[in-house]
């Protein structure tokens, strides 16, 4: 659009033309597109130096404007996006190339059924994408809240279940064993004592050789069968079997 601009002199001896073109541009939907009728009217500069403008140069000017508005409309807007264009022709034109002048142009958008069907199934995906995010949100939202003001300490909890507070706003879900709840979270806390020896373990073990591992494996079958039961016994001898296999 830079190499167009506005002279004070126009060509009045050339008569006015009508050009008529059809073309499809992209618009705010990825990969969609309308179908566009564009109506030119517009007259040559007789006066200008160099060869005749051409309804091709017409067509490409008035297509560069059109195209801006339309890559920013939605397919189910089609309404919207004519009004949108023609005001936007409206407020450039007339407007002057080298060679030619451009006096008016409207524009007439359409959209196939199956152009139509595939921007509305990418709308629902996106809506429920959007939904699938705030539902994510108000889950972590409602276990943080859990977390932190809940159940930092077992008293909370059991205030916690005698107030009216509703389900959506971090309230108790109907049939939940609090004791049993409790018990979980202060068990996987990240400061309980056993989930830091299980790291210190877990370190310890990723430290050794294959050997190491193997030697460290008959101390704690040694020892599970010592202080375990014989269930626990058994399926640590099972998983050191299935080690042994892979």
């Amino acid at each position: 659009m830079e190499f167009l601009h506005r002279r004070a002199r126009t060509a009045e001896a050339a008569p006015t033309l009508v050009g008529v073109f059809m073309d499809r541009l992209d618009t705010a939907n990825a990969g969609l597109a309308f179908d566009v009728r564009i109506r030119i009217e517009w007259r040559r500069d007789l006066f200008a130096p160099g060869a005749l403008a051409t309804p091709r140069m017409i067509a490409r000017t008035v297509r560069e404007i059109v195209a801006a508005t339309v890559k920013e409309t939605s397919v189910l807007r089609t309404q919207d996006a004519e009004e949108k264009t023609d005001a936007m022709l409206r407020s450039i034109l007339p407007v002057q190339g080298e060679g030619f002048e451009v006096l008016r142009a409207s524009v007439t958008l359409k959209a196939d059924e199956e152009t139509i069907n595939a921007a509305k199934q990418i709308e629902r995906l996106l809506h429920e994408q959007e939904l699938d995010k705030l539902a994510r949100r108000q889950v972590k939202a409602r276990a943080d809240f859990l977390r932190e003001v809940i159940f930092a300490d077992p008293a909370s909890a059991y205030v916690y279940t005698l107030l009216d507070v509703p389900q959506r706003a971090g309230g108790p879900v109907k049939d939940v064993n609090i004791d049993e709840m409790v018990r979980r979270v202060n068990e996987w806390n990240p400061e309980s004592r056993w989930v830091v020896i299980a790291q210190v373990l877990t370190d310890f073990v990723n430290s050794l050789t294959e050997s190491g591992r193997k030697d460290l494996l008959k101390v704690f079958s040694t020892a599970i069968n010592t202080l375990g039961t014989a269930e626990q016994s058994e399926a640590l001898s099972r998983a050191m079997h299935l080690s042994e296999d892979r």
